[in-house]
């Protein structure tokens, strides 16, 4: 067709030009997957030709664009800070989300190699800690320390490992959460439980079973550092004081309405982790009573 076009209006169509290919595209209309097959075809006999077909700036025949680069994520001590420090299971999968993303980010470890590691690639002495031979660094922040979050998870795997799911559930509803004004801890409790773990990175679901055995899957572990990242960008969102807009007295929120403000996620989770608490205090109560009617 492109022949039959250059023939009629008397241009070259081997090699062409850029004038020729626009007013081909405009005599010729298409739907755009259309018309890049025909520039595609167009190119390849041009190259079979020995020629290199001239790419316009605009339009069908255009060069596609570049792909914008890939931004910097989030700041790996924010995305640390946001992991859940308590509750169960969310506090579970936050200290393991926190000791993934040192692994991951702060290091700089292959994912697959993350997924290997074992408690055997873990130092944790006087000199600091190591992860696959690597020093963690410390931050002024304990609450985005990658030191302690490696510490804090190791502990969690300890009780969760070597003691059960009840005893790490304890210790985590129990937990507070972490400020600014917490000690460091960069060295892990005695007994270290978490040495005799067969795997760093266990697969664990949403209510708290481990698999003592097989590791985080890839694409959980994608998974896990996208919801880092975003619960991280919506902390820093937050933390963000919104420009005071002045709102007329005709839309102006009554206090009613201003009271019945949406609670955030973290609130729901929390206020949900209360009552699973107070259900668990009340269930070993009625046993309690009932054992000592009987």
């Amino acid at each position: 067709m492109f022949c039959d076009y250059a023939a009629a209006t008397g241009q070259p169509a081997l090699p062409t030009t850029v004038a020729t290919l626009a007013g081909f595209f405009a005599a010729v209309p298409a739907r755009p997957a259309t018309q890049a097959r025909r520039v595609r075809a167009i190119a390849a006999a041009h190259r079979h030709a020995g020629h290199l077909l001239p790419r316009p700036d605009t339009g069908p025949a255009a060069p596609p664009a570049p792909r914008p680069a890939r931004t910097a994520g989030a700041d790996p001590g924010e995305m640390i800070a946001a992991c859940a420090t308590r509750g169960w299971p969310r506090g579970l999968h936050g200290h393991r989300d926190a000791f993934l993303l040192v692994a991951t980010v702060v290091l700089g470890l292959p994912q697959s190699r993350a997924r290997e590691l074992v408690p055997a690639a873990v130092t944790v002495d006087a000199d600091g800690v190591q992860v696959a031979g690597r020093p963690v660094p410390a931050a002024v922040d304990p609450r985005r320390c990658p030191a302690c979050a490696v510490v804090r998870w190791l502990d969690i795997l300890g009780a969760l490992d070597g003691l059960g799911r009840g005893s790490a559930r304890m210790d985590l509803t129990s937990a507070h959460a972490s400020t600014a004004t917490d000690p460091h801890r960069h060295e892990c409790r005695e007994p270290q439980r978490w040495r005799a773990a067969a795997t760093l990175l266990p697969a664990i679901d949403r209510y708290g079973w481990h698999d003592d055995y097989r590791p985080i899957t890839a694409r959980t572990i994608r998974t896990r550092l996208a919801l880092a990242s975003a619960r991280a960008a919506r902390q820093s969102e937050q933390d963000t004081p919104a420009p005071h807009t002045p709102t007329p007295a005709a839309t102006a929120p009554t206090p009613a309405a201003a009271g019945r403000e949406a609670p955030s996620l973290d609130e729901v989770l929390a206020l949900l982790d209360g009552i699973a608490d107070d259900a668990d205090a009340l269930n070993d109560r009625i046993i309690a009573l009932l054992e000592g009617n009987l």
